[in-house]
């Protein structure tokens, strides 16, 4: 509040009869007065914690609601839950009266009282509010914090490699979606044998001959998209995020762990060529486990500068490089026809410096390159890409068939795509 006298701020020196009594802190001002706003509906309530509990009670002109109480007392509801909000409303009453007059040093020089001689009703609310904080998961995500800072603490420095600089740049992209890994096929059954050692061979034998295409090109960067169903199942009970059960290899906890090294081994093979950037893109069989994998490989690297891992949260997920922007998504969750009028609203300040644009999905394990006929003037191509992984026997007998590979991209800053690799097992 501002003094009406000088323009100067004031302080709040009580209240009357609903009206608020200020007094100027310009000194020589000095004036007091009193105003008829009325004060916010958290003046006069109370903050009092007992244990685990935190009550607020207060009474107010009007009923707040949750949100606004949990704004205006700034309750993080990260580690708050409501568990009670109760409102009670009664009547007050006051005099019909307006009061004009000035005070200095708590005397009133001059002034005016109108009282109609009337009492008015005015309605008035309690509100108590309850909430109880989550000691349990409070404890648990600091326990985790301590682990992962624990962990990071104690990764060894890794020394920047020395990489070649180039004179004509290129970016090599692997394309290996949809491994499975964990996934059981019998070769009586499904036409093939499948399990997490021959996942493993097949994986590394896939990359290595891609990466060894990069001795064509001047190669500076690599991007290695890790995910789109890396696993088989999501949980012990060898289940999907959705709780279909699969044809798994082996316990749950090996299974996990041997995944994990496989995206190192291949990880680490990439950074031997280039500075190579992950990221982790969720699917519909590993949503949580692929995260779990991600939060590791971001521990395993955070000392490493030739390698970043990016492990956000979110489903889809850009990149640019040069005028070039990809987009990456499982393609389980969202229609197709969808997907290309995202880029321009997500990536808004990427898309302006692209002139190549493309998403790159998984799920269905089979080659398609698409234009949307809506997305003509837009240029943007929707590629959905091959699986290396062989049928199980839900795939074989729904005769769900295509070719088992890995590609790879080598983009242009410049001039876009230049290269595609396809190697088979």
């Amino acid at each position: 509040m501002n003094c009406p006298k000088c323009g100067k701020k004031s302080q709040r020196r009580g209240s009357k009869n609903h009206l608020q009594y200020y007094q100027c802190t310009n000194k020589i001002c000095a004036n007091n007065y009193f105003s008829e706003e009325i004060p916010d509906f958290t003046t006069g309530g109370s903050v009092k914690t007992e244990g685990n509990n935190m009550r607020i009670i207060f009474t107010s002109m009007e009923p707040p609601t949750q949100d606004e109480l949990i704004t205006r007392y700034k309750v993080n509801l990260d580690d708050w839950e409501l568990i009670s909000f109760e409102i009670k409303d009664h009547k007050g009453y006051r005099k019909d009266r307006k009061v004009t007059w000035d005070v200095v040093d708590g005397v009133v020089i001059n002034g005016e009282v109108r009282d109609s001689g009337k009492m008015l009703i005015v309605g008035m609310y309690n509100t108590n509010v309850v909430f109880r904080k989550k000691v349990n998961e409070i404890n648990a995500r600091n326990k985790i914090q301590e682990m992962i800072d624990d962990a990071k603490a104690g990764m060894p420095a890794v020394s920047k490699i020395n990489y070649p600089k180039h004179k004509d740049p290129t970016m090599f992209e692997l394309s290996v979606p949809d491994i499975h890994f964990g996934r059981l096929s019998w070769n009586e059954e499904s036409g093939e044998d499948y399990d997490i050692k021959i996942a493993y061979e097949v994986v590394n034998k896939a990359i290595d001959k891609l990466l060894s295409y990069t001795r064509i090109f001047e190669v500076d960067k690599i991007l290695f998209p890790i995910g789109q169903d890396w696993y088989n199942v999501n949980s012990k009970d060898n289940m999907t995020v959705n709780g279909t059960i699969q044809s798994e290899d082996t316990r749950g906890k090996k299974t996990y762990k041997k995944g994990r090294q496989l995206a190192m081994e291949l990880i680490n093979k990439c950074a031997s060529i280039a500075p190579t950037d992950v990221i982790i893109i969720p699917g519909n069989h590993d949503d949580e486990k692929i995260f779990y994998m991600g939060d590791a490989l971001e521990i395993a690297y955070e000392n490493n500068p030739n390698v970043t891992v990016n492990n956000d949260a979110v489903s889809r997920k850009y990149y640019l490089y040069g005028k070039v922007l990809l987009g990456f998504t499982h393609g389980c969750d969202i229609k197709t026809s969808k997907v290309p009028m995202l880029m321009p609203i997500e990536a808004k300040e990427m898309w302006a410096k692209a002139d190549f644009r493309e998403w790159h999905m998984g799920h269905v394990h089979h080659k398609q390159d698409m234009r949307l006929e809506a997305d003509e003037d837009s240029g943007i191509l929707i590629r959905k890409l091959r699986s290396i992984a062989a049928d199980d026997a839900w795939t074989f007998n729904k005769g769900f068939k295509s070719l088992r590979a890995a590609e790879a991209f080598v983009w242009h800053p410049d001039n876009g795509l230049i290269g595609q690799f396809t190697t088979i097992p």
